[in-house]
């Protein structure tokens, strides 16, 4: 477009030159110089045409890149503002962005901490109240990024996994209200044989019993804490330290760590310590049962779009009725178990947004797979 402008410019000299010493040329060069005075009109409404449609073109590029749902900011390769749409600056309101500010200052001025590589991060900025979803997108000459206000998602997803929440525990309740009545009818039945022989093996027997009790409703009100506070930790500490507790007590189980990867999560720490010490409680009572050199092995992996950690017992392992009834509420196969440790679990796959995967044979052992989303 410039080197066009430069052209015509130049011709209009030539020919500006060419009219005013007319009279000291012969017809030969007159005629030139009027053929191109008919080239250069020519080409005027031509290059006219193109300022025209490049206009348009550039009028219709600006009315998209502003009414794009998602803020949009453009940086060169140094990281310098040159462009940003209507819906960055309304999400950026309060911190004023200019063209010319260095990424690193927005990113500063509005509290939002991610790493400047490509990619898609989801973080809360408490200086601008709001859940945002960026976008990073690295070339060798630009920066893009896309940010999207989810503050009304991130509502409407708690707000949706309480829902689920309470419903199941409302549930849960009513089964521990009637998981109750087997504890108390033996209590009583066995107070009843007491009262008839004074002997202290029916008292042990009642003391053993109202543990069962305690220890029942002590769970049940557990799955009833609603105060998750959301933080970053290291999942490989968390499970590194719970096996360590594990090593101290079962001196005869084999406890193995593979670290593939690592991975830094924000979530509920004390639920993930309780789904997790469940499952490894699990798996020790799995190998308590069979005269076996006990081993479990925590397994780290890193996929594409998830972080999958993998905890293999090689245990009495379970069929397939015992595989659907895993995270049923009061389903134990334990002397004194109360069923209800899975549902820890069951809130984690739950609050996380994550998946569950349980493949076991029987008179083998069994692998739990806790995918999470990246």
């Amino acid at each position: 477009m410039i080197i066009d402008i430069f052209v015509e410019k130049r011709l209009r000299r030539i020919l500006h030159k060419g009219n005013a010493y007319n009279r000291n040329y012969n017809l030969e060069y007159s005629g030139l110089f009027r053929e191109l005075d008919e080239m250069l009109k020519t080409y005027s409404i031509l290059l006219e045409k193109e300022r025209e449609g490049l206009k348009e073109y550039y009028d219709k590029f600006n009315a998209i890149f502003d009414n794009i749902g998602s803020g949009i900011l453009v940086f060169d390769n140094n990281g310098v503002l040159q462009r940003s749409n209507q819906e960055a600056k309304e999400i950026f309101s309060s911190i004023h962005i200019k063209y010319g500010i260095n990424i690193s200052k927005i990113l500063m001025k509005s509290g939002i901490k991610i790493p400047m590589q490509s990619g898609i991060y989801e973080v809360f900025s408490k200086r601008l109240r709001k859940n945002l979803q960026i976008i990073i997108s690295k070339h060798s000459n630009f920066i893009i990024l896309a940010i999207n206000d989810i503050t009304n998602y991130t509502k409407l997803k708690r707000n949706l996994e309480n829902t689920r929440h309470f419903a199941r525990l409302g549930e849960i309740l009513a089964n521990a209200a009637h998981g109750l009545k087997t504890p108390i009818a033996r209590l009583k039945m066995v107070f009843q044989m007491y009262e008839m022989t004074f002997e202290k093996e029916y008292l042990d027997q009642i003391k053993q019993e109202i543990k069962n009790i305690e220890k029942l409703i002590k769970e049940t009100l557990e799955l009833f804490k609603t105060n998750e506070s959301k933080k970053e930790f290291n999942l490989n500490i968390l499970i590194d330290e719970i096996i360590s507790q594990f090593k101290i007590t079962y001196t005869n189980i084999n406890f193995i760590i593979k670290n593939n990867c690592y991975i830094n999560i924000i979530g509920d720490e004390w639920l993930f310590k309780s789904a997790i010490m469940n499952i490894i409680q699990n798996s020790v009572d799995a190998m308590r049962k069979e005269d076996i050199k006990g081993c479990i092995i925590v397994n780290f992996l890193e996929k594409e779009k998830y972080y999958k950690i993998m905890l293999y017992d090689n245990g009495i392992g379970m069929d397939n009725i015992e595989k659907e009834k895993y995270l049923k509420p009061f389903f134990t196969t334990k002397e004194n178990g109360t069923g209800l440790g899975t549902v820890f679990l069951e809130k984690l796959i739950i609050m996380q947004n994550a998946k569950l995967k349980i493949n076991s044979i029987k008179g083998k052992g069994t692998i739990i797979s806790i995918l999470l989303e990246k």
